[in-house]
C-alpha cells in the first residue's frame, strides 16, 4: 500500500522508567527512524527530572545544548521532535502561575523550532491533590481539561500551526471509563488524545475498539502501544520478539502512533523494525519476515543465524503465547523417539541440540560484529548459555540413567543440581518455561525410580 495511507505520525517516544539514552544513542536512534520511515520522536524520559519532578525548571545549559542538537537532527531529516512535559505529580491546576510556566516552557521550545508538543498527566493519583483545586474544579477530568484547553489556547497565538497530544492519567480502557469519556468529550477535537488500548500492555489493538474510543471520547486514539518497552515488572524480559496482533484496519481510525522503546536503544531497534514495517503496510505484514530481516540488518549477517537462534528462545511478553517454539518442539519430538522409537537417536538429537544453543552463546559472547548489540543482550545470552549446560547435563543423565550406568548418572545428576542452580540465580527470562518444565519432568522421573 502506499506511504500516504497509513498512520500520519508514526514515532517513538522515549518513555521509559530507568537510566535515559545517552545523548549520543538520541543522535543515532533519530537516523535509524528516519531511515525506517519514522516521522517522530518523542523526548519523554520518566528519570529526566526536569520533565517531570522539577518540571517548573529550565533545562541546565548542557542538556539544552543537546536539546538543541536533537531538534536540528530531526528537522535535517523532515521529523518531529516531540517535546514532552509531565507535570502532573506537583502542579497546582487552580494556580494561573504554574499555568504561565508550563505555557513559557513550551514556548523555549517553540522558539527553537519545535512544532509538536505533549501534555503528559500519566501516573499520577486518580484524584485532586490540592484544597484550591479541590475547590475549584469538579474532579481530575475537569481540572486537565481547563488546563490542557488554557494551554492551548495561549499557543494559538504563537504563530505557526502547534500540536499538542494529551496522556489522560486514565490511559486504557474502553474510552466510555467516567474520566477519559469526560476528558475527551470536553477537549477541543484538534488536540491528539493518547491511549494505550484495552490495558496498560495490549496483546491486542483492535479497529473495532478503536472506533468505540472514538464515539465514547469524540477522539480518535493516538495509539502509545508499551512495546517493546520493558521497564518496572518487565525488567528481566528482553522484547526483542516482532510486533503483534495489531489489525491491519487501525491506521484508519486512529490519528497516530507511537512506540514505546526499551531503555536499551540497540535491542529496541530489532522490533522497532517490525513495527516500522507494520506502520509501514499493516495490510501485507508478516511478522515473521520482518523479524528475520530486522534480525539481520541489526545483529549483521555473520552473527544473523546466532543471533535469531537466541532470540527464539526471549520472545516472552504480553505480545507472545509460545516461548521458545523450536525447543518446545525439539521436546516433544524427543519424547516421542524416547519412548517409541530410537532412543539413542534421541538422546544424541538432543544432546546435539544442548551444544549448538552453548556453541550459539559463545559465539554472541565471543565477539559479534554488532558490539553494542552484544553488550545490552549480554545477560540475557549468559542464561541462554546456562541452560545449555543444564541441558547438556539433563541429557547425559537421562543417557547413563537407562543404561543402567549408575555411578555416571549420580555424577550428572550432581552436575543437573549445580547447574540448575547457578541459572536460577539469573533473573532474566529466558526460553519461558520450557527448560524448567523439561528439568522438572526428569527430576521427577529420578524422585520415582529412587
Amino acid at each position: 500500500m502506499s506511504k500516504l495511507a497509513c498512520f500520519a505520525v508514526r514515532g517513538v517516544i522515549e518513555g521509559f522508567y530507568g537510566t535515559p539514552w545517552t545523548h549520543a544513542e538520541r543522535l543515532d536512534m533519530i537516523d535509524f527512524l528516519h531511515r525506517h520511515d519514522y516521522n517522530a520522536y518523542f523526548y519523554s524520559p520518566k528519570d529526566d527530572l526536569f520533565l517531570r519532578e522539577r518540571w517548573m525548571e529550565s533545562h541546565p545549559t548542557e542538556a539544552m545544548r543537546q536539546l538543541d542538537e536533537l531538534i536540528d537532527s530531526t528537522r535535517q531529516r523532515q521529523m518531529q521532535f516531540v517535546y514532552c512535559l509531565s507535570p502532573g505529580l506537583s502542579m497546582e491546576y487552580a494556580n494561573p502561575a504554574h499555568i504561565k510556566q508550563l505555557v513559557q516552557k513550551y514556548r523555549t521550545m517553540y522558539d527553537k523550532g519545535v512544532r509538536y508538543f505533549s501534555l503528559l498527566f500519566d501516573d499520577i493519583p486518580m484524584h485532586l491533590l490540592h484544597e484550591q483545586d479541590i475547590a475549584q474544579f469538579a474532579h481530575l477530568a475537569d481540572a486537565h481539561v481547563q488546563t490542557a484547553s488554557r494551554v492551548w489556547e495561549m499557543m494559538q497565538g504563537w504563530g505557526e500551526p502547534v500540536r499538542l497530544f494529551v496522556c489522560p492519567t486514565q490511559y486504557n480502557g474502553i474510552g466510555k471509563e467516567p474520566y477519559i469519556q469526560h476528558l475527551g468529550q470536553h477537549l477541543s477535537e484538534e488536540m491528539d488524545l493518547f491511549w494505550t488500548g484495552r490495558f496498560v500492555c495490549s496483546p491486542y489493538l483492535t479497529d473495532g475498539d478503536a472506533v468505540r474510543f472514538a464515539e465514547y471520547t469524540r477522539h480518535k486514539p493516538f495509539y502509545w502501544d508499551n512495546y517493546p518497552v520493558n521497564d518496572l515488572a518487565m525488567a528481566n524480559e528482553l522484547h526483542i520478539g516482532p510486533l503483534r496482533h495489531r489489525d491491519p484496519d487501525l491506521w484508519q481510525h486512529a490519528s497516530g502512533y507511537v512506540a514505546n522503546a526499551m531503555s536499551l536503544p540497540e535491542c529496541s531497534k530489532i522490533p522497532l523494525m517490525t513495527t516500522a514495517a507494520y506502520l509501514r503496510d499493516p495490510y501485507g505484514y508478516d511478522p515473521h519476515i520482518a523479524w528475520k530481516q530486522a534480525v539481520a540488518e541489526v545483529a549483521g549477517d555473520a552473527d544473523a543465524d546466532a543471533f535469531f537462534a537466541f532470540a527464539d528462545n526471549v520472545q516472552s511478553s504480553f505480545l507472545c503465547e509460545v516461548e521458545s517454539p523450536r525447543l518446545l518442539e525439539a521436546f516433544l519430538s524427543f519424547r516421542f523417539q524416547f519412548l517409541q522409537g530410537d532412543r539413542n537417536k534421541a538422546v544424541s538429537e538432543l544432546n546435539l541440540l544442548f551444544r549448538e544453543m552453548e556453541q550459539t552463546a559463545h559465539q554472541l559472547l565471543g565477539g559479534m560484529s554488532n558490539y553494542k548489540l552484544a553488550k545490552e543482550a549480554r545477560p540475557w545470552i549468559e542464561k541462554y548459555r546456562h541452560w545449555a549446560k543444564v541441558g547438556q547435563s539433563a541429557v547425559a543423565l537421562i543417557d547413563h540413567g537407562t543404561s543402567g550406568r549408575v555411578p555416571h548418572a549420580a555424577f550428572h545428576l550432581m552436575r543437573l543440581r549445580q547447574w540448575l542452580k547457578r541459572t536460577e540465580r539469573l533473573p532474566q527470562k529466558v526460553c519461558g518455561q520450557v527448560m524448567q518444565l523439561f528439568v522438572d519432568a526428569i527430576l521427577q522421573e529420578v524422585k520415582k525410580s529412587s
